[in-house]
């Protein structure tokens, strides 16, 4: 398993072993470079294996360090296996990172899994009996546990997997959540250890509040005994954190290119280190990007979780201004009711890929319960149920070239203090990102302001002679690679995909 991810963690690497668990984990140097031993970490009957990066690290370790705690090494390893040990579940409240980490009681013989609030960092795991195993990548199940492929209602839906696979009995940590198993009993419990809580907002002094926590989580994703660069699209969210640091190496994909023929000659990569199938656009833009960048650095910023947050997708403004109408013009509701749909029912018609509506607002629906305006329900939404895809591509793109992507707008803070915010500091009329905006142009820089919004993106349905925004050709190529790859999925999904193949190569 761990060779089937090396070019994730191609630095270091070890097993720990206790019959029959076996714990083994790859290291991508990033912080520490000299620290033996941390690939697992043990310490006093406890093991370590852990992806990603605590940020807040420093700032633990003194806490730490107070309430009486030594430390051998300089890594963040070290500070969340001691703050597991000094807190237990606690600890999550304290942490300011991205990560996925298997922590193991010998003593207690339970596997503790955790996963960050966002889902920046990948954790799958399978479970059938007495049959246990997990790892960064799905991929390095095939071969190790019996795989089957089976059916997805979400997938067909959403264009990825969230929760359940295309295999079953494999399933993937939700972000925020951890996961017991115990090794006695063969019984796994999930628990969810954060729930958004609006914070109190002051709306005449919110933009100077958020410029300063962006200012932070920046400075804490600089952190590094690595070089750090910038993936820079010169729209709204890269340029903001270009303010924040002088950064030697920023990387553009240029979507003006013909990237016809290299996208071909890629595809069974991109779908092999994709583990499922997503329908963006922007897997392999990702993987130009993280091939670039792997020549100068390790690891890279970007500007993920801006959309969500701050209200960015073009798809948020026909909702949006139907709620700014229904707040100027209440007594006209009557009226508005003859030509808007509900929110939630807008909404997931628009989410929904293949027509499946019912399913799309029965999972939609939590989050429009939740807050009394849509453009806030609407982000939250794809915080939970869409963004988890996009990090996928940019995790699995980086990995791909054992390159780190940090995302400064996931910052715990900035997620809690974003979505408290009112709608107004996100969308106005045709303006989104309203506070971001504020900020930018506070801090000097104008152009992306001009600048109409596009997405990291490849031109693939121009290729077919199409005008539209359908994604299911592109879905219909990509299972028919991963299926190639991984073994035969069902028939009916890929019939399309070899003619769609042939008509562009032609």
């Amino acid at each position: 398993m761990i060779a089937a991810q090396r070019h994730r963690a191609p630095d270091e690497s070890g097993i720990y072993r206790d019959p029959p668990l076996e714990l083994g984990m790859g290291r991508l140097k990033i912080i520490d470079m000299k620290s033996p031993g941390l690939a697992p970490y043990q310490e006093d009957g406890f093991v370590l294996a852990y992806n990603g990066e605590i940020f807040n690290y420093i700032e633990l370790q003194k806490e730490l360090k107070k309430k009486g705690w030594t430390f051998r090494t300089t890594s963040d390893t070290e500070v969340l296996m001691k703050a597991w040990r000094a807190w237990g579940v606690g600890m999550f409240d304290r942490l300011n990172g991205m990560f996925a980490f298997a922590l193991y009681d010998s003593q207690k013989r339970k596997l503790w899994l955790g996963r960050d609030m966002a889902g920046e960092k990948p954790l799958y795991y399978f479970h059938r009996n007495k049959v246990f195993a997990f790892c960064s990548e799905a991929k390095a199940l095939a071969g190790v546990v019996p795989l089957e492929e089976q059916e997805n209602e979400f997938f067909e839906t959403f264009q990825h997997c969230f929760g359940t696979t295309l295999w079953k009995d494999v399933y993937d940590v939700p972000p925020a959540h951890y996961l017991v198993y115990d090794l006695n009993t063969h019984q796994k419990k999930l628990v969810e250890y954060w729930k958004f809580q609006p914070r109190p907002v002051n709306v005449k002094t919110a933009a100077e509040e958020l410029e300063a926590l962006l200012g932070d989580a920046v400075k804490l994703r600089l952190r590094s005994d690595v070089p750090v660069g910038l993936y820079y699209s010169s729209g709204i969210d890269s340029s903001l954190i270009s303010t924040y640091h002088d950064f030697e190496h920023k990387l553009f994909f240029d979507d003006t290119q013909n990237w016809r023929k290299d996208f071909f000659r890629r595809l069974r990569k991109l779908a092999r280190h994709l583990d499922f199938p997503v329908g963006s656009l922007s897997t392999y833009p990702l993987w130009k990007l993280a091939e670039r960048a792997s020549r100068h650095v390790k690891v890279v910023l970007s500007g993920e979780g801006a959309d969500e947050i701050f209200g960015g997708y073009v798809r948020y403004l026909p909702i949006a201004r139907e709620w700014e109408l229904q707040q100027r013009y209440p007594s006209y509701q009557y009226i508005f009711g003859k030509f808007y749909p509900p929110y939630l029912d807008g909404f997931a018609k628009i989410t929904a890929r293949n027509g499946n509506v019912a399913l799309a607002r029965k999972r939609l629906r939590p989050y429009f319960e939740m807050f009394e305006d849509p453009i806030n329900a609407m982000g939250f939404a794809d915080f939970k149920l869409v963004m988890p895809s996009l990090l996928q591509m940019g995790d699995r793109m980086a990995g791909a070239f054992g390159l780190e992507n940090r995302c400064p707008f996931l910052d715990r803070r900035v997620i809690e203090f974003g979505f408290s915010l009112p709608p107004a500091l996100k969308i106005a009329g045709l303006n989104q990102k309203v506070i971001l905006r504020r900020i930018l142009e506070k801090r000097g820089m104008t152009a992306p302001l001009r600048d109409e919004k596009k997405g990291l993106t490849i031109r693939f349905n121009q290729w077919l002679g199409r005008k539209d925004w359908d994604r299911s050709s592109y879905v219909s190529l990509l299972l028919h690679e991963w299926a190639k790859t991984f073994g035969p999925l069902m028939t009916r999904r890929l019939a399309a995909a070899p003619k769609i193949k042939m008509v562009v190569r032609n």
